[in-house]
């Protein structure tokens, strides 16, 4: 059976709005993606034996970088300082700072095509790639363990996070040429030991039958003593210790009963799932549910109109409180949902393609979703009510830092840095954001910026020169990379395989 059209031709489940970029064959710098770097002359070609253009290609590399603090004029609020507020705590007690490098030119890691998340994980460093799953231990780098994708199959799915030191992982064969891949398969993996426990089928229903096999991505989260799955259409719950299915449905909708509907994000709440999804027909957008994982009952359920567009790229942002995002060809819009999950507002996340579209949900590099159902955490921190995000990162242009009342949906404060693009947020820090930014060039330096919650008054923190292979003088593309912050350092890692960019780069306070 073919997969239904959505009406205005679009195909159902709707495609996130920011798509994954993939690296183009043979074609020039004018077609960079919005998050790349600035619309100018290409550096010089790399060696001919290299399929691509290195200036496109992305990678992950773990890269030791000198970080200093460089007084700069930085607009936002009152006038910059221009001393950087002391380093935030978090250093593993006994574990000195070494700067290292990981690079796909080096060989430091094996070769990937796509990366799915990463976490930190007690000490560690911990990376989700299609082929393989490593630790790296964020003292010196050195990798832990490394396990790769069962029976030669591929990685496609996993949880929001970790739970109590496992995690469990969807894996499946791969697309060949026109052959559409699977992601019908679950396997356990220990945290500290880098092994894998049970691997068994998982039949998740879908309402339509051939959507069961371009299933690419799916959400697992470990819930008390089950793992609840959600993978388009369905939804399931398997025994942690065994990984037998305890129960299955499929996806409906209260409001007008339509049944043919599919989840394209999910969440823990309290020993809950909280699931954002949409449905083929009808009057309604955005459903949210909040599903008891061990009966698979909905408890608590509500859905939004339509504007008179259809809505696509949902996910969520936060589950305290409840934000989803989604967007159509006028507006992308914040669902702000109360405890109870019912709508409590709506919130005006901008026109699409313009300079004060919010960036919504995203991947920051990572992931390849053909069927929705993918968490991403979205370049966006919420905190005491209020949102922290980006506008568009379009490579090679100044942007913005916003901040957003949920409770009013007024953008209360915006921030800026010159000769730089504000990727994400990261973290609240002792009271101030961390916020990444990349450089309007190629051979411009990574920087992390503090930013003052009252007013959005930027202070400098970090920066460091990046550099990938000798073969390319450029930089890495800020966009293919996910922030996080731990022992004084950001560490950053690339989603996508290449030879000669840096695969993951660290800033750190000297």
């Amino acid at each position: 059976m073919t997969t239904p059209a959505q009406p205005g031709g679009q195909h159902w489940p709707p495609r996130q709005q920011h798509q994954h970029w993939q690296p183009p064959q043979h074609q020039g710098w004018q077609q960079r993606p919005h998050y790349g770097y600035p619309r100018q002359a290409p550096p010089p070609p790399p060696p001919k034996n290299k399929k691509f253009l290195f200036w496109l290609i992305p990678l992950i590399v773990i890269v030791a970088a000198a970080a200093v603090v460089v007084p700069i004029a930085l607009s936002g609020g009152d006038p910059a300082q221009e001393q950087a507020a002391p380093p935030a705590s978090g250093q593993p007690a006994g574990s000195p700072k070494v700067k290292w490098e990981l690079s796909g030119a080096k060989k430091d890691v094996p070769a990937y095509k796509n990366g799915i998340t990463t976490w930190l994980h007690e000490d560690d460093l911990v990376v989700v790639r299609d082929k393989y799953v490593a630790a790296f231990t964020r003292a010196d780098g050195k990798q832990r363990w490394l396990v790769e994708a069962p029976g030669g199959k591929v990685f496609c799915g996993t949880g929001v996070e970790p739970a109590e030191g496992k995690v469990v992982l969807a894996f499946g064969k791969a697309k060949a040429g026109s052959e559409d891949g699977s992601c019908d398969n679950a396997t356990v993996l220990d945290l500290k030991t880098g092994k894998l426990g049970w691997q068994v089928p998982m039949a998740v229903p879908q309402k339509m039958q051939d959507r069961v096999t371009t299933v690419q991505a799916v959400v697992t989260q470990i819930m008390g003593d089950v793992v609840f799955v959600t993978a388009d259409q369905g939804y399931a719950a398997l025994d942690l210790a065994t990984g037998a299915i305890k129960w299955t449905k499929t996806f409906s909708r209260k409001a007008d009963g339509e049944d043919t509907c599919a989840g394209h994000d999910m969440m823990p709440r309290d020993g809950k799932a909280i699931v954002v999804a949409s449905c083929l027909t009808g009057d309604f957008s955005v459903t949210a549910l909040q599903i008891d994982p061990a009966t698979g009952n909905v408890e608590l359920e509500d859905s939004v109109p339509h504007d008179g567009y259809s809505v696509s790229g949902i996910g969520l942002l936060s589950v305290k409180p409840v934000l989803a995002y989604g967007s159509n060809t006028e507006q992308g819009t914040y669902f702000l949902f109360d405890d109870n999950l019912k709508l409590k507002s709506k919130i005006d996340g901008g026109k699409p393609n313009s300079p004060d579209e919010l960036d919504g949900v995203t991947s920051q590099g990572f992931g390849h979703s053909t069927s929705g159902t993918e968490h991403h955490p979205g370049a966006a921190v919420v905190a005491d009510g209020v949102l922290y995000t980006p506008t568009r990162t379009i490579g090679g242009e100044v942007n913005k830092l916003v901040a957003v009342d949920l409770n009013t949906g007024r953008r209360t404060w915006s921030a800026s840095v010159p000769e730089g693009t504000i990727q994400a947020p990261i973290k609240i820090v002792d009271g101030l954001l961390l916020a990444q930014v990349g450089p309007v060039s190629t051979t411009g330096p990574q920087r992390t910026v503090k930013i003052a919650l009252a007013d959005g008054k930027v202070t400098p923190f970090l920066e460091a020169q990046v550099r990938n292979s000798e073969q390319d003088e450029t930089g890495p593309i800020p966009g293919f990379y996910r922030y996080l912050w731990a022992d004084d350092r950001v560490y950053a890692v690339a989603g996508r395989w290449s030879d000669l960019s840096v695969d993951v780069f660290l800033l750190q306070a000297e």
